[in-house]
């Protein structure tokens, strides 16, 4: 061990001994003994002695006069500090041969810049003799970095452990923020919320879903539930006082948790206690008012506090997106840093069902490595397809309880099924008997597979106003810009909420954006089939809280496909479903749906389906990854091929408010909070386009320039705020499979 002259004379930052910042780390890692997120005394152990050496080689004199007169690393100089490090680790001091190697692993690749470490031992060894010469009787040249690395290409789960919180305890140390934040609160929140609800009902208790989850706390737990039953309260008594992650699919969704957790649940400080962890978590932030007053510099620090805080995972309870969390499986450089985090967590999976077969696979296998590691999972949904059942009972190796709850859910729907194309003459018409009041309710929502198909249905939908008048005909899908999405969300936000017997009569056409995001309650459904998960997703949104009397029919299903949209289905999944869903004519309980998926969907019946194929080859690829192989930028859970465009008319229309925020961008005074509420202004003007049909549109010579490296295209192509984007594609050029554009 160095001596502490050394360590003290020597800086570890500018402003930072490196006994100071190794102190610093140290503390965090007895932190996280203390909250005790580390259980075992060998990884607790391991990782004091991996904190105590991890910076020693920043005490070669290159290092030193780099810090001191500011220079860029010098390769031909300089020998990354995390390599000089390794060689300062005394063999001797440990039990085994095993725990130094899982120390020196820690140390050696706690830093991914520059060359390979394998590549530096082999190539600059002369280098590192000479920078180590002057502490030859503190170090021992002993070139084994590979038998360190087998420790890693291993999954040695101690080995994982101590190098990833290893990582937290430096980061966090670096960033002057605590690495985690104490997870003791939520249980007597969570008592709070009751005691609120036996203000307004005396008699109100958990129902049986909720004290299930309670019981079983310290289990992982599969639940199928009907919408309505309170899964999300569910499962934060199932996550008690214990660190957590609540993953759902959609980021509107996210964003919708993250605000009602904040305001019906914590009670504390949210910047202590709740995350949301997305690509856009900064302007949220922003928009929330965090940091109130965020030109002034003391409310900017707290603001970027909050998100440096998220952005390492410290708090308590984060809501998240999938790809956010679980791209660790792609074991990139670091990828330690959020299994370790997980492996004393417990996480949260909302709606499974909405993941396709590529998203499937690696939640499957990120869980199974989660398990391993000592994390606990909990899926909640209100379908669970029996083909992800089965491979997460696989991931979890039976160690799980599962219980469904459906027999407990009202019945909802009344179902019609027709074998034609869905079409706007029999809305119409449907919608002129409510008028004569042959019906009750003033609420329709349409829902098609595709946007050309809820455009040209909206179009044809388009003189009801003339012939009845008051009435309305929206039209809602993923083809808007921001700005005019947002407006359309809040609008059907607003027509859909429950219990709005009088009124004008309303009708929304829709696409699958409506599917799980929005939380919205239709009086009659007229929907495509596309396959039966969707179907009863699209099913929820009519008669949602079960309020409602089902003596008429209340949802319409459209068997005939038609448009591009259902090319790109797996045939096999459709056709099981059309058949399961073709002979119904009544009321359908949840009881019910569950057993149709049962049956229809089994893992039997898509054993030689593309979506099968495409979990296996995922699956197998990640799985067959090597430890390092991808670097974190490649391991995106998945390729989307879309594009952020700005279509001209908009631009030309908004161009002097469009000018004033690129001039803000680019002011150098410009406060960090005005910088992205500038970024975030111009985004309102941009529409998400598939990348196929980007391809094929006509592009403005000019561009957006946010920075150094995005850049916002223009299209040429038709677009208004009452349909959205219009797009023709190509003659004679395919649309490539699972992009449909919804």
């Amino acid at each position: 061990m160095l001596p502490e002259t050394l360590l003290v004379g020597c800086k570890a930052k500018e402003s930072q001994s490196i006994r100071e910042h190794t102190d610093k780390v140290k503390a965090e890692a007895y932190r996280l003994i203390k909250l005790g997120c580390i259980t075992s005394q060998r990884v607790g152990r391991l990782l004091i002695i991996a904190c105590e050496y991890h910076d020693y080689g920043k005490v070669n004199r290159e290092f030193v006069e780099r810090i001191e007169k500011k220079y860029l690393f010098r390769k031909d100089k300089e020998v990354a500090h995390n390599i000089l490090s390794y060689f300062f680790i005394d063999e001797m001091e440990f039990d085994s041969e095993e725990d130094y190697m899982i120390v020196a692993a820690a140390v050696l690749y706690h830093h991914s810049y520059g060359d390979s470490v394998g590549q530096v031992m082999k190539n600059q060894g002369e280098l590192i003799d000479k920078l180590l010469e002057p502490f030859s009787e503190y170090v021992k040249i002993d070139y084994k970095s590979n038998y360190c690395h087998e420790v890693l290409e291993k999954r040695n789960p101690d080995a994982i452990l101590v190098k990833g919180l290893l990582h937290r305890c430096d980061y966090s140390a670096s960033a002057g923020i605590p690495c985690e934040f104490p997870h003791d609160f939520l249980e007597e929140d969570m008592e709070h919320l009751l005691q609120r609800w036996r203000e307004k009902n005396p008699r109100a208790e958990w129902n049986d879903l909720q004290v299930f989850c309670r019981q079983h706390r310290d289990e992982n737990i599969l639940i199928t539930a009907p919408t309505g039953m309170g899964k999300t309260e569910a499962a934060l008594l199932w996550l008690g006082n214990h660190k957590g992650f609540f993953v759902l699919p959609l980021r509107t969704a996210i964003n919708a948790m993250y605000k009602r957790i904040e305001t019906e649940i914590i009670r504390g400080k949210k910047e202590e206690s709740l995350a949301l962890l997305h690509s856009d978590t900064m302007s949220i932030y922003i928009k929330d008012g965090t940091g109130k007053s965020q030109n002034d510099p003391g409310e900017e620090g707290k603001l970027l506090d909050y998100y440096t805080r998220s952005r390492q995972m410290a708090l308590p309870l984060t809501i998240c997106t999938l790809d956010q969390l679980f791209n660790f499986v792609y074991k990139y450089p670091g990828y330690e840093y959020k299994l370790a985090t997980l492996s004393y967590s417990k996480i949260i999976i909302d709606e499974i069902q909405m993941y396709d077969p590529e998203l499937l696979a690696y939640l499957i296998y990120g869980i199974a490595w989660i398990h391993e590691m000592g994390g606990k999972v909990a899926v909640l949904t209100a379908t669970m397809p029996p083909f992800a059942r089965q491979k997460l009972q696989e991931a979890l190796g039976g160690d799980f309880v599962e219980a469904d709850f459906s027999e407990q859910g009202a019945d909802r729907h009344h179902v019609k099924v027709f074998e034609r194309c869905l079409n706007a003459e029999e809305v119409r018409e449907f919608a002129g008997r409510i008028i004569d009041g042959e019906f009750p309710g003033n609420r329709i929502l349409v829902v098609c597979n595709s946007i050309e198909i809820a455009q040209r249905i909206y179009e044809e939908l388009g003189d009801i106003p003339f012939d009845f008048p008051g009435a309305e005909v929206s039209l809602l899908h993923s083809g808007f810009t921001r700005m005019d999405r947002a407006e359309k969300e809040g609008k059907i936000l607003s027509d859909g909420k429950a219990a709005q017997a009088d009124g004008p009569l309303k009708i929304w056409v829709a696409t699958s954006v409506v599917e799980a995001s929005l939380d919205i309650d239709f009086d009659y459904l007229f929907t495509e089939l596309n396959d039966l998960f969707s179907l009863f997703q699209r099913f929820g949104r009519c008669n949602r809280k079960g309020q409602k009397p089902i003596d008429n029919y209340n949802c319409f299903v459209y068997l005939e496909k038609q448009g591009k949209a259902m090319k790109y289905v797996d045939e096999t999944i459709y056709r099981c479903s059309r058949d399961a869903i073709l002979h119904v004519d009544g009321i359908l309980t949840e009881q019910a749906k569950n057993a149709m998926i049962e049956e229809a969907l089994s893992a039997e019946k898509l054993e030689n389906s593309k979506y099968r194929d495409k979990y296996v080859a995922i699956y197998e690829y990640i799985e067959d990854l090597y430890v390092n192989e991808k670097t974190e930028k490649e391991s995106k859970l998945r390729n989307i091929p879309s594009v952020t465009v700005i279509p001209e008319s908009v631009y030309e229309e908004n161009r002097e408010q469009i000018e004033n925020l690129e001039r803000i961008l680019d002011d150098g005074a410009a406060s960090l909070a005005e910088r992205i509420k500038a970024r975030e202004g111009i985004y309102q003007y941009t529409v998400s386009m598939p990348k196929y049909r980007y391809e094929d549109c006509e592009k403005a010579e000019k561009s957006l320039k946010l920075g150094k490296r995005e850049e916002i295209p223009i299209i040429r192509c038709s677009y208004n705020s009452e349909k959205g984007l219009m797009t023709e594609p190509v003659k004679g050029k395919e649309e490539p499979v699972n992009s449909v554009f919804i």
